[in-house]
C-alpha cells in the first residue's frame, strides 16, 4: 500500500509504504528539503544509500518510522473560490483576500445536546429541530440532539422572558455565545432571543436559525454571498439553507483537512496537498489524532 500521510496537528507528511494495516512500524520517507529543517543534522553516506528519488525529488528514509495513531481521512480537494467563500467564514477574515494569518477555526466535536427555556413555543421547538436534523443529517461528525434537563445540555436555547442562562449576552440583546477548550473544539453554547424584536414564532424562528448555524463553527456572516443564504450578512425574510451553506458546513465538518488549525496553517495543507495530487496522482491522508 502507498499513501501520502500528513499527521495533524505536528504538520509535517511523508511518503510511506507498509505491507499491511497490522504492521506497526512502516518504511516512511520524507523530502530532503524537510528531513534538514526538521532534524537540522547533516546527512552521513550511509544516509544517502536510503535516498529515493520520485518525480525529482530527492526522498529520506525515516529509520523505523512509526505510524501515527489516529483515524486516516482522505484529502477533499476544494477550488480556489469554494475556498476563499469558506475561509472568510471559518476563519473570521477581514475580507475575502485577508492575509489574517493567525484566525482560527472552531468545531464542535461532541454531540451538540439542546435544552428548551420554558418560553420557547412548541411550534418553534418542533420547527426548529427538523431543521437542527436536516442540516445535520448528511454530515457525520455532527450530532445534534435534544434533552429534557438543563444538567444533561451543552447548549440552552431561550428568551429575555426566560432565566438568564448566559449573562454574557446582553440583557436585551439577541445574540449567541460559545466557549471552547485549547484545540478549538466548542464544548458549551446558548442562543438568546429578544422577543420584543422578534415578537412572533416566524420571526423567532428565523433568528433562532441563523444564530444558531452561526454558533456551530463561530462563523463570519459573509457580504459575498446570496442575501438568501444563511451565511450572509444581508437582511432576507426569506432565509433558505442555500446549495453554498449546506456545502459550507459539510466542509467544516469534514475531516479531509485538519481541524481546529490556524489561517495559515489550513492553506499550507491544501498547497502541499494539491502539490502532491498533481504531482504524484495521489491523495494527501490526513490523520486526526483526537
Amino acid at each position: 500500500m502507498k499513501s501520502i500521510i500528513f499527521l495533524c496537528l505536528f504538520a509535517t507528511s511523508f511518503l510511506s509504504y507498509s505491507q499491511s494495516n497490522t504492521v506497526k512500524l512502516t518504511r516512511a520517507y520524507i523530502s530532503l528539503k524537510e528531513y534538514k529543517k526538521k532534524y537540522n543534522k547533516p546527512l552521513t553516506a550511509n544516509d544517502s544509500l536510503n535516498f529515493l528519488i520520485k518525480n525529482n525529488d530527492t526522498l529520506v528514509l525515516l529509520k523505523d518510522y512509526e505510524k501515527p495513531k489516529g483515524t486516516s481521512v482522505t484529502y477533499i480537494p476544494k477550488d480556489s473560490i469554494f475556498l476563499r467563500h469558506y475561509s472568510y467564514s471559518a476563519f473570521r477574515l477581514k475580507d475575502i483576500d485577508s492575509l489574517d494569518k493567525q484566525q482560527k477555526m472552531y468545531y464542535w466535536k461532541q454531540p451538540i445536546k439542546i435544552y428548551f427555556a420554558e418560553n420557547i413555543s412548541k411550534s418553534v421547538k418542533k420547527d426548529f429541530l427538523k431543521f437542527a436534523s436536516d442540516i445535520s443529517n448528511p454530515i457525520d461528525s455532527l450530532s445534534i440532539q435534544k434533552v429534557n434537563k438543563i444538567e444533561d445540555s451543552n447548549f440552552v436555547i431561550f428568551s429575555n422572558e426566560d432565566y438568564n442562562f448566559e449573562p454574557r449576552i446582553k440583557e436585551n440583546g439577541t445574540d449567541y455565545y460559545i466557549s471552547w477548550n485549547g484545540n478549538n473544539q466548542i464544548y458549551k453554547g446558548a442562543v438568546k432571543i429578544n422577543k420584543t424584536l422578534f415578537f412572533n414564532d416566524i420571526l423567532f424562528l428565523n433568528a433562532l436559525k441563523e444564530y444558531f448555524l452561526r454558533s456551530l463553527g463561530h462563523f463570519n456572516l459573509s457580504k459575498y454571498l446570496d442575501c438568501n443564504s444563511y451565511f450572509s450578512n444581508c437582511y432576507s425574510k426569506d432565509k433558505t439553507f442555500s446549495s453554498m451553506d449546506k456545502e459550507l458546513l459539510k466542509y467544516h465538518y469534514s475531516y479531509g483537512i485538519c481541524k481546529g488549525t490556524d489561517y495559515e496553517t489550513f492553506m499550507n495543507q491544501h498547497k502541499r496537498a494539491k502539490e502532491v495530487l498533481e504531482k504524484t496522482g495521489r491523495k494527501m491522508n490526513f490523520i486526526h489524532p483526537y
